[in-house]
């Protein structure tokens, strides 16, 4: 059938967020092209159906009470390809498969994003980065669902830690501007940029990213490390031992304990003067 979604009701939200923390979903949908996503928004839309659009869910703390919200996961929605040096990528389509593929077609420029687990859509609209790279200096153009409507869109403004969306557009493919290189020469940038990552990030571990953001030169791992927080444990989450701004779900953590320790450092930095901005979506 054309418009026949798949889903799943009574989901459990541990299985679709890199922190495994969460109740469960009253359903997830899958849609796996954009007429799909569209039909789905429409939809749930018509129904007053609040929904949230999910991706590799890298990013995400869900609660572990039940989810009313639908949630509509982009993981299928899976697609490459690219001309000359433009890269067409859909939104579910994840990072590390799109590195692979820009090493195999001897496009340059993404490289600061391997090992980042987060979906193409997620890095997108939080204009993820690392080592001083940022995913939307390379976009030329995205198309969204608005509306109900589909268009694209080429004015775009970013800044740190903020994509190019606007509110109420939900992204569904981005072009990016690449470089050609030589095979070897990109998976070469690549492996060292994982390298520093394995040496300074829980890499392995069930967190999600990074909990506050930069502010300029305010750091707030640096500061949380200053501060004694470091290894701190509430139940069953921790305080990475290895890099202070992240948060690490040791066994079987839940939210309020995520909560908790976010709320002792911000505790602990406002009795300084600071005010951290978190960087973690809170559902």
């Amino acid at each position: 059938m054309k418009n026949y979604i798949h889903k799943i009701k009574n989901a459990d939200l541990k299985n679709y967020c890199s922190f495994k923390i969460g109740g469960k979903a009253q359903c997830i949908y899958f849609p796996e092209n954009m007429q799909q996503i569209k039909f789905l928004i429409n939809k749930l839309n018509k129904l007053k159906k609040q929904y949230l659009i999910l991706g590799n869910g890298t990013n995400i703390l869900f609660s572990d009470k039940k989810l009313k919200k639908a949630i509509i996961c982009l993981k299928k929605f899976n697609f490459l390809q690219h001309f000359n040096d433009i890269l067409i990528c859909s939104a579910g389509a994840g990072l590390g498969q799109v590195n692979a593929y820009c090493a195999k077609h001897n496009l340059s420029g993404l490289e600061f994003s391997f090992g980042i687990p987060a979906s193409v859509g997620g890095a997108v609209a939080m204009n993820a980065g690392a080592f001083g790279g940022e995913i939307c200096e390379h976009l030329i153009e995205i198309v969204v669902c608005k509306d109900g409507e589909i268009y694209s869109r080429q004015l775009l403004k970013y800044s740190y830690r903020k994509g190019v969306l606007n509110p109420g557009e939900v992204l569904l493919l981005v072009k990016f501007k690449l470089k050609p290189c030589k095979n070897q020469k990109i998976i070469e940038k690549q492996q060292q940029f994982l390298q520093k990552r394995i040496q300074t990030q829980p890499v392995g571990e069930f967190c999600a990213g990074s909990v506050y953001k930069r502010q300029g030169q305010i750091i707030p791992a640096k500061l949380i490390d200053e501060w004694g927080l470091k290894g701190l444990k509430i139940g069953g989450a921790q305080i990475s031992t290895k890099h202070a701004g992240f948060i690490v779900n040791l066994a079987n953590a839940k939210q309020s304990d995520v909560l908790t320790l976010m709320q002792i450092i911000e505790w602990v930095a406002a009795k300084r003067g600071y005010c951290f901005e978190r960087e973690i979506i809170i559902v």
